[in-house]
């Protein structure tokens, strides 16, 4: 549907993505856990291979997106790059130190069905404990139930630990123990304060974290809560 919006625009249309009918696309896409990832970019007869600290492979869109703005506007490479591998490039889903020696990871901007599959897809590539802490994903409509399912399904496959806040993500923590989680590692509360009592009681060291929820859930209170020691 976004291609086909080429033929009724007076300006230059430029596609990128993984397809190689893209002007510029991308292959060879390996994650790096919380170390980045890297790719190899194609644009013309060049091949330019990249190591980038954007986690997540999901975050090759991202960077296709700044590298396409940077190509039309005449950057080179090198500018190119420079910018991605600046560490304020990562501005929703960051990686940082969490209360008795945890690992936070903060992706706590927004919530869809297709952001939250791909975080915990970046937590099934780390290796320790994982603990999910999922917040409501708000504004979907008739299809809010189906999609926290989904989420929960997921959430069995790849976490030991599940929090989950508000009356929607009853359906992540239901699914979940329905996948094979055990139901004494599922907790639900309503609120961040709650979330976060719950947490401090059993987050040992080395357990990777992701907290993840719509913005209006302000999931961000875990994050700042957790970043403080007692």
């Amino acid at each position: 549907r976004v291609r086909a919006m080429a033929e009724v625009t007076p300006a230059r249309p430029f596609f990128y993505g993984l397809d190689p009918a893209a002007n510029l696309w991308a292959d060879g896409i390996e994650g790096r856990g919380l170390q980045g990832i890297s790719f190899w970019a194609h644009y013309g007869d060049e091949a330019v291979q990249l190591n980038l600290p954007l986690i997540g492979r999901h975050s090759v869109h991202t960077a296709l997106a700044a590298i396409s703005a940077g190509l039309l506007l005449g950057l080179g490479w090198d500018a190119i790059v420079a910018g991605l591998r600046d560490e304020s490039a990562q501005l929703r889903l960051l990686a940082v130190p969490g209360y008795n020696g945890s690992q936070l990871i903060d992706d706590t901007y927004n919530a869809s069905p297709a952001s939250s599959l791909a975080a915990l897809n970046l937590l099934a590539e780390l290796d320790g404990r994982r603990v999910v802490v999922f917040g409501d994903m708000l504004e979907l409509g008739s299809v809010e139930e189906e999609a926290h399912r989904l989420v929960g399904a997921r959430v069995a496959e790849v976490a030991q630990r599940l929090v989950t806040v508000g009356r929607r993500a009853r359906w992540v923590a239901e699914e979940a123990e329905a996948s094979g989680m055990a139901g004494e590692h599922i907790h639900q509360v309503m609120s961040n304060a709650e979330a976060v009592a719950v947490l401090r009681e059993f987050i040992q060291p080395g357990d990777f974290v992701l907290i993840k929820g719509s913005r209006g859930m302000y999931m961000e209170e875990i994050v700042v809560a957790l970043q403080r020691q007692p």
